[in-house]
């Protein structure tokens, strides 16, 4: 079947290209000709000719780093129960509308047959890593968390021969105070925002500061003793086990021949430096603007790349829900410094931002130019992890036909979204089912 996309000013996902006023040939879901010309004449060849209206083209973007996209185990740190079905299809939802046409399922719990199924039940295309190795199954049962027998002893060797593609989410304990672990143990809600006070007044040895924060949070009548054992138990041991896991990856990755997405944040640099040191290019130093004052992460960034490793920036919710990361302050120095490698969502307890509404802010901001970083949500993490997408991330012919059109003036209304070749979106709806 051919499809032609014209009409449009296109985004090839190479860094530098912008094309005014050109159209894009498919046929059998790979891309054929990329012209300079807004329609091409003698339609009569083509099965379907999509107006772009003088929307962008871009490639489909490729997310690294999501979460609840797949059946299986949750990673370490989210709930312990596996999302239902209708969760997660929702969430499969909500990237594709936003563009995404791949994903990197860094709950890396799951089985191979878990990851098929999902790929049965959706178009976007959910990619497998790997957490089945000793110290990601210890940080992995933390908290009394027995995971299934047929996931406890599952390996990585086996996971890679099945199609994982990366080492991931590795350390993911170690996040935003363990706030779902604390609702669990309280039976009520806690803030991100108090469940990190919590920890660094606890951390901080400032007692005073620990009684306000349960006075401020209505979590009386939990007393001092009680308060600091939560902090322990939710963060702190489980803060341990997870630099052990990251430490790791130090033996698996090289072995195993692909990269390992650790969890970044002050807390885990000491470890994340060490294994950049050992392990240069098989490392991705995840979320590096997380928690992070913009200077520390800027510093941490060089660390990463002077050793050959690649840093990724998150959407985060900066510009939604608020609650783990309100300013994109860090993000928009480590662009405008030149340090990223790839943007992704993360989870962001379920409100991340839209990778092309991160994108916009970014580039009305001034710290990244648009060609620049569409690179850094197609082509640059197709190349990053070589199994992620195959001639994927980019315009160009003989590339696979993900392709996505979004209005010029704003890109985060996305209005098609084409998979192998094949409409799946339609005016911002989904057209295939």
């Amino acid at each position: 079947m051919r499809l032609d996309v014209v009409n449009g000013h296109v985004v090839t996902g190479d860094g530098r290209s912008y094309l005014e006023d050109a159209s894009v040939t498919t046929e059998d879901g790979l891309i054929t000709g990329l012209h300079r010309i807004r329609h091409l004449p003698y339609r009569v060849y083509s099965h379907r000719v999509l107006d772009a209206r003088g929307g962008l083209i871009l490639p489909g973007l490729m997310n690294i780093h999501s979460h609840v996209v797949s059946f299986g185990p949750l990673c370490p740190g989210l709930p312990r129960e596996a999302a239902p079905k209708e969760r997660i299809l929702a969430n499969l939802d909500t990237h594709l509308l936003q563009g995404t046409t791949t994903v990197l399922s860094l709950d890396g719990f799951a089985l191979p047959f878990e990851n098929d199924a999902i790929n049965k039940l959706h178009p976007v295309n959910v990619k497998m890593a790997t957490l089945h190795t000793p110290k990601n199954v210890a940080s992995g049962e933390m908290g009394g968390n027995r995971l299934p027998p047929h996931h406890r002893g599952f390996t990585a060797e086996e996971a890679v021969s099945a199609g994982a593609v990366a080492m991931g989410e590795v350390g993911s304990w170690a996040t935003t105070g363990a706030t779902y672990e604390k609702n669990l143990r309280l039976e009520r809600p806690v803030s991100v925002s108090d469940a990190l006070a919590l920890d660094a007044a606890y951390l901080s040895g400032d007692d005073l500061a620990m009684v306000r924060i349960i006075e401020r949070a209505g979590l009386g009548p939990m007393s001092l003793d009680e308060a600091k054992t939560l902090v322990r138990e939710t963060s702190v041991e489980p803060m341990a086990v997870a630099k052990e896991a990251i430490l790791e990856t130090i033996d698996f990755a090289p072995r195993l021949g692909i990269p390992a997405l650790c969890h970044t944040e002050p807390d885990t640099y000491d470890v994340v430096r060490e294994v950049a040191r050992e392990i240069g290019d098989k490392l991705v130093a995840l979320h590096v603007n997380y928690h992070a004052a913009a200077e520390e992460a800027v510093g941490m960034a060089r660390e990463v790349r002077g050793h050959g490793g690649f840093v990724e920036v998150i959407t985060a919710d900066h510009f939604g829900a608020g609650q783990l990361e309100p300013s994109p302050d860090t993000a928009f120095a480590l662009l405008s410094e030149g340090l990223v490698d790839v943007l992704s969502t993360d989870y962001s307890g379920g409100y991340h931002d839209a990778i092309l509404l991160f994108i916009q802010k970014a580039v009305e901001h001034g710290a990244v130019s648009l060609p620049q970083a569409v690179r850094l949500a197609t082509s640059s993490p197709a190349s990053i992890i070589p199994g992620l997408a195959p001639r994927k991330g980019l315009i160009e012919p003989g590339y696979v036909a993900d392709l996505v059109v979004v209005d010029r003036d704003d890109i985060t209304r996305v209005r098609t979204v084409i998979v192998g070749g094949r409409i799946v979106v339609e005016d911002g709806r989904r057209v295939d089912r």
